[in-house]
């Protein structure tokens, strides 16, 4: 059973006007979970995440899931542009600074359990989590090559049934 700390709210979100069928994931390109989340909450920022999961697993909710969060920008989705509009926004603590420093099993195991209970609630398939250079590739590289995606998907998937 997972647990979702409060951050302090963005205000970067809109009303939601479209179904929930995709997670994006991304890293943070930050060493702190506490330095991301004060960003999203920075009104000169312009971007947010539905939530943040820190390296030690602990994840902080930032948007509610009825809310559009902006973490996708220019994107497109199985020829859907507009990610944000039908997805959810995980944001995973990483600095992404070029040292191959893979996610922690902790950071893992809780970003795979959250994503599985959404997938479960709102019926999503696996080949849609994505990571954020899927949706906009050229523009976007997160959340790395230190992302283990099949080991990632194979966790998703027995939460998913759990």
């Amino acid at each position: 059973m997972i647990h979702e700390h409060a951050a302090p709210p963005s205000p970067h979100h809109r009303a939601r006007t479209q179904p929930i069928t995709a997670i994006v994931i991304h890293d943070t390109a930050s060493h702190t979970a506490a330095s991301a989340l004060s960003w999203f909450a920075n009104p000169a920022s312009q971007v947010s995440a539905h939530v943040v999961i820190d390296r030690d697993g602990a994840i902080y909710r930032v948007v509610p899931d009825d809310r559009v969060a902006w973490h996708a920008g220019k994107s497109t989705l199985h020829a859907q542009p507009n990610v944000n509009g039908f997805s959810l926004g995980v944001e995973l603590v990483d600095a992404d600074d070029g040292v191959n420093d893979p996610y922690p099993e902790a950071q893992l195991n809780a970003a795979a359990e959250w994503c599985g209970i959404a997938c479960a609630r709102y019926r999503i398939p696996l080949n849609r989590i994505v990571g954020h250079r899927d949706i906009a590739p050229g523009r976007k590289v997160d959340p790395g090559s230190d992302f283990a995606w099949s080991d990632f998907l194979l966790r998703v998937a027995w939460h998913q049934l759990g």
